[in-house]
């Protein structure tokens, strides 16, 4: 009989790490959908009124808040933040690694956990989101009319609000497609925690 090699599990991702992760994926498209909605507004009925969108974008984003300080809260006790953060070395393989998602190299380089992209991104979203909860807040409370200490354009607070916004709509298409082309088992272990190899 053949020699049957049975493939490796490894677990890389922890259970908080997977709730923080799909929790967020929920929460993020509906600020998206929500926010994109409250930009240009159109009639849909009673199926989805304006009202109904401003409270779903104030709670869901509070309750994303509370998301992104405890998976903050996680990774900085835990240890994890070295994992995700974009380190000055990461900006060496990043070029590699764009080498092969544009085909022009047929393996992508050696790295830990996460590639040199996945940490760009995530480093990325650490910022984008903490700028996006400081603008969010500046723009729920001037809707009840409360007077900030310092002076604002509550327009630019929107633009720039968008702009985020539109950063997370692009690099959470990019994370998704090249989770689905470039290793789907890891897919597997944002569902169970394990990958085999």
């Amino acid at each position: 009989m053949g020699d049957v090699k049975l493939a490796e599990k490894i677990y890389i991702q922890s259970r908080p790490n997977r709730i923080f992760h799909w929790i967020s994926s929920v929460n993020v498209t509906m600020l998206l959908i929500t926010g994109f909605y409250l930009t240009k507004p159109v009639n849909l009925g009673d199926i989805y009124e304006i009202d109904i969108a401003v409270f779903l974008q104030a709670a869901v984003g509070f309750f994303q808040s509370g998301i992104f300080f405890a998976w903050v809260y996680h990774h900085l006790v835990t240890g994890a933040y070295r994992d995700v953060r974009f380190r000055l070395q990461d900006a060496a393989d990043f070029r590699g690694l764009l080498k092969y998602y544009f085909f022009m190299e047929k393996k992508p380089p050696v790295h830990g956990k996460y590639n040199a992209g996945q940490r760009l991104i995530y480093t990325s979203w650490f910022f984008v989101f903490s700028f996006m909860f400081i603008t969010g807040l500046i723009l729920y409370s001037a809707n009840f009319g409360y007077v900030l200490p310092f002076p604002v354009l509550i327009q630019k607070v929107r633009f720039y609000h968008f702009f985020g916004a539109l950063w997370f709509l692009g690099t959470v298409l990019v994370h998704i497609y090249l989770v689905l082309t470039e290793d789907p088992a890891k897919l597997q272990a944002m569902l169970t925690g394990w990958v085999r190899r």
